[in-house]
């Protein structure tokens, strides 16, 4: 077990349904950011939730990253084009979990090859 940063993330005060060309581009945005971080192996879990209606606030997702400094993964969450853009807030906070998660399409290392006592 280890500690992990669990991040939530809530709709922000620019967040609406209408779908703008600018909401497309940040949205585009948002889904790199989530690559990015995954592929640097420091977000292990990223998705989410179903939420009906428009509820102000309503939580939208979860981001869970490898990492125990909260500020660490404040800093970085904050490059998020849809936090920066206010269509989302996020909230932080330690989560004790198993070790060895990590993100889904995150390449892991190739195993080396081991030698056969045959020639």
């Amino acid at each position: 077990m280890r500690t992990y940063i669990m991040g939530f993330l809530r709709r922000g005060p620019a967040w609406s349904a209408e779908r703008t060309p600018e909401v497309v581009r940040i949205s585009e945005g948002h889904m790199a950011h989530i690559r990015a971080m995954g592929a640097t192996g420091k977000l292990v879990l990223a998705g989410p939730f179903e939420v009906e209606g428009t509820p102000p606030n309503a939580l939208a997702g979860i981001l869970l990253f490898d990492m125990e400094s909260i500020e660490e993964a404040r800093a970085l969450a904050a490059e998020d084009p849809a936090v920066k853009a206010g269509r989302f807030s996020l909230e932080l906070m330690p989560w004790y979990g198993p070790k060895g998660l990590t993100f889904p399409g995150k390449e892991e290392p190739a195993a080396k090859p081991t030698r056969s006592s045959n020639p």
